[in-house]
């Protein structure tokens, strides 16, 4: 199955598997949140800082295989698999878009 993402969502999902924290960064707008594992990641160098250690512990890579549009983003899910316990999980990641870049991101099972 064949899954189409938006250039912005593409661009997330590409740094993310290469474990590119900068990258994945410049995909969010300079006040962004990041709500992962009941913590709380704001503006573009926490949210750097968080990817950074998520892919330096985990080495985590995601594998979308559904996407669902919504009016001010969208729902990606998928399987996460890397060096961490209970690998691979199913996660969903709850996009809020604005001014084409990624405002809040919600990761969650």
């Amino acid at each position: 199955m064949s899954i189409s993402l938006t250039p912005l969502l593409a661009a997330f999902v590409a740094a993310h598997n290469r474990h590119d924290s900068a990258a994945l960064a410049a995909c969010f707008t300079d006040d962004a949140l990041v709500r992962d594992e009941g913590h709380e990641y704001r503006g573009r160098p926490a949210i750097a800082a968080w990817y950074a250690d998520v892919s330096r512990n985990y080495r985590a890579v995601l594998a979308v295989d559904e996407v669902s549009p919504l009016d001010d983003g969208a729902v990606l899910a998928g399987e996460v698999s890397g060096d961490f316990e209970g690998s691979p999980v199913r996660l969903r990641f709850r996009f809020t878009i604005e001014g084409g870049k990624i405002a809040a991101l919600a990761i969650a099972p």
